[in-house]
């Protein structure tokens, strides 16, 4: 699978011009194993893409690093590689290094850099389904915070 993501990028390649700034459209992104999104540097320079994406359900998420494979597929890092994450113009910074994504919200990933290659990048994402509290959690935080104010209660009478 990984082999034909690079034969396509590859194909676009050879077929593009050397524009240095694209926006693509990921879809929809689901929860699940780890993943990867790629696509194509062509010419030298600088470059900024954007690529847009949606969630199926709220979760949570990691994003790793970008790694660049430059033809014919030999490892190459990126001089000055960014990656940023943004709900619509909003950057948004990790806890622990795990965003959490709402569902229905329109973001982007906005990776750039300078090579001296054309090449192949991928954007290393996991997403996992946002934690929901069990309802006897709820009921057993809402019963210490009932103690909590009977104690609260009682130390004011006395």
């Amino acid at each position: 699978m990984k082999f034909v993501k690079h034969l396509v990028a590859v194909a676009t390649l050879a077929t593009a011009g050397s524009a240095m700034a694209a926006t693509y459209d990921a879809g929809v992104l689901v929860s699940g194993s780890p993943q990867s999104l790629t696509y194509g540097v062509s010419g030298t320079g600088s470059f900024a893409d954007v690529i847009n994406f949606d969630i199926a359900a709220a979760s949570t998420g990691q994003v790793n690093a970008v790694t660049f494979t430059l033809f014919p597929f030999v490892q190459n890092p990126i001089t000055g590689l960014t990656l940023a994450l943004y709900d619509g113009s909003n950057l948004l910074t990790a806890v622990n290094g795990v965003y959490t994504l709402a569902a229905g919200t329109n973001y982007s990933f906005h990776v750039g850099g300078t090579t001296n290659f054309s090449g192949v990048y991928s954007v290393n994402y996991q997403l996992a389904a946002a934690p929901v509290p069990e309802p006897a959690s709820i009921a057993l935080t809402l019963a210490g915070l009932g103690v909590v104010g009977l104690v609260a209660a009682r130390r004011r009478r006395v």
